[in-house]
């Protein structure tokens, strides 16, 4: 019963391993930076914004619109991707009005330090919205995986929505290198990854075990030798002692007078050879 007692909690302490030392993911993640980044503003629709460390949607303190411009890189990865979106963390201490914002897809032909609002691309595939996004927030464009194939190049735009209020946000662009938009692509763990740790887990659960096995067989070998110490001792210690009977002397053949004197030759009374 003891044994039963110390395998089942080897068992336990393996499968706490496997479930916090060696998680096992069922995705993994690859994140890309954009590549190209830009902003385009109505208040001076024919300037390039390319190398700005910024990037502006919404209003912009005389009341024009700016809309964000980006690339992306679709990654090649091991499996199949189960979701693609993009990351973007927008602020500013000015928007007092949360802003309806919008993602769409367009041409990928523009080039970060030449667009302008007035050469921008169209607007192709819409992606995304974010009704009420404030300052300090992520706004989070999921990306239909019909859209994508690895290797491509994805440029998006992300804009306000009209009615436009009269507030704007940013974002930092590839220049700043701080909390910029990323893309990010989920696939399927690869079967490798996840064959390793369980064969880990398994040789583990084996070890364990062994381990126990082991202890509780030379504990039972030592209980079995001092048992059988303990059992000498107790024999020798309750075994009673037989001492020889020694014939102290002997009889003379001539008187009869036992003779008393150990190892004597002759007989003390009548003198004759024993």
């Amino acid at each position: 019963m003891r044994n039963r007692k110390h395998l089942l909690l080897g068992i336990f302490i393996c499968f706490l391993v496997l479930v916090f030392a060696i998680p096992v993911k069922a995705t993994l993640t690859k994140e890309v930076e954009p590549f190209a980044d830009s902003e385009v503003s109505a208040f001076d629709p024919d300037s390039n914004h390319g190398s700005s460390n910024y990037i502006n949607i919404g209003a912009d303190i005389f009341g024009y619109q700016s809309e964000a411009y980006l690339k992306f890189l679709i990654p090649t990865v091991e499996t199949e991707i189960t979701r693609v979106y993009i990351s973007s963390y927008w602020y500013s201490f000015m928007c007092e009005t949360p802003l309806s914002v919008s993602a769409s897809t367009t041409s990928a032909s523009w080039s970060e330090y030449t667009i302008t609002w007035n050469n921008k691309p169209a607007r192709g595939t819409h992606l995304d919205t974010d009704s009420n996004l404030y300052d300090s927030e992520y706004f989070i464009i999921d990306i239909s995986l019909s859209l994508i194939t690895e290797g491509m190049i994805l440029s998006i735009c992300i804009y306000e929505n009209v009615p436009y209020k009269p507030d704007g946000l940013q974002a930092n662009s590839r220049e700043w290198g701080y909390k910029v938009p990323v893309l990010v692509v989920e696939y399927k763990t690869p079967p490798i990854q996840i064959i390793v740790p369980i064969i880990v887990g398994v040789i583990l659960v084996f070890a364990v075990i062994g381990g126990i096995v082991y202890n509780q067989s030379n504990k039972k070998k030592k209980i079995r030798q001092n048992l059988e110490n303990s059992r000498a001792v107790q024999q020798y210690r309750i075994r009673p002692t037989i001492q020889e009977t020694k014939v102290v002397g002997n009889y003379c053949r001539n008187c009869g007078k036992k003779n008393v004197i150990p190892n004597s030759k002759f007989c003390v009374k009548c003198g004759k050879d024993l």
